[in-house]
C-alpha cells in the first residue's frame, strides 16, 4: 500500500562524472531563488493530496506542479507527485520524483518504499528489495516497509532464514488481517525453521 505522504524519483544521467538530475518536463523550478515559497508548497502539496483521495488526479497533478514552482526543494510534493505518475502507470516518472524526493528527505522511508513499489512494478526485483532495505533502515518496525520487502523476497524465489524472520515480525506486528493471513501461510510453505 503507498503512503500518500512523500514522494520519490530515480537518479538520471551521468555528463562528465557529475551526476546531473534530469528534470520532468511540465513545471517551472526556482531552486536557485533564496526566497522559496515553501509555505505556498505545502498549501498546494496538502490540498492536491485531498483531491487524490477524491480521485482527482489530473487536478492533484497540476497543483503539485505548482507547489514545485513554489518550491522545488518540498520532498513532500515530490514524493506526492510520484504517487500520481506511479498511478498513472507512468513509472519513469515516477522513479524519479520519488528517488528525488528521498534525497530531499533523507530520514523518511517512503520514499525509498514508493520507490521500492515503482521498481517492484517494473519487474526490478533486486533493486526494490534494496530500496525497501533502504526503508526499512529508517522505521525497522514499520509493518508496511516490512510487508513490502518481504512480498518482493517471496516474489523473487528466496528461502533465507531473513525472510522467514520478516515473516515472522510481519505476523506479530501487522493489524491487517490480510498480510497476516499473507505471512502465515508463506510461513506454512516454509516448515519449520532450521533452528527446530
Amino acid at each position: 500500500m503507498l503512503r500518500a505522504i512523500t514522494v520519490a524519483t530515480l537518479l538520471v544521467g551521468m555528463v562528465g562524472g557529475c551526476a546531473r538530475p534530469v528534470r520532468p518536463m511540465g513545471y517551472q523550478t526556482i531552486g536557485q531563488d533564496p526566497n522559496r515559497n515553501t509555505a505556498q508548497a505545502r498549501k498546494d502539496s496538502t490540498q492536491a493530496l485531498r483531491l487524490l483521495k477524491d480521485g482527482k488526479v489530473a487536478e492533484a497533478e497540476e497543483l503539485l506542479k505548482k507547489a514545485l514552482t513554489a518550491d522545488v526543494m518540498f520532498g513532500p510534493a515530490h514524493n506526492n507527485l510520484g504517487l500520481v505518475y506511479f498511478r498513472a502507470g507512468q513509472l519513469y516518472l515516477a522513479a524519479w520524483e520519488f528517488q528525488y524526493a528521498s534525497r530531499l528527505m533523507p530520514h523518511q522511508p517512503e520514499p525509498r518504499n514508493n520507490l521500492g513499489l515503482v521498481l517492484e512494478a517494473a519487474g526490478k526485483l533486486d533493486e526494490a528489495i534494496k530500496s525497501y532495505d533502504d526503508a526499512l533502515r529508517l522505521e525497522p518496525d514499520n509493518p508496511q516497509l516490512l510487508g513490502n520487502a518481504a512480498r518482493a523476497r517471496v516474489r523473487k524465489g528466496d528461502k533465507s532464514d531473513e525472510l522467514r524472520d520478516m515473516l515472522e515480525k510481519l505476523v506479530m506486528r501487522d493489524t491487517r488481517p490480510d498480510w497476516i493471513e499473507w505471512a502465515r501461510k508463506e510461513l506454512a510453505m516454509r516448515g519449520k525453521s532450521k533452528e527446530n
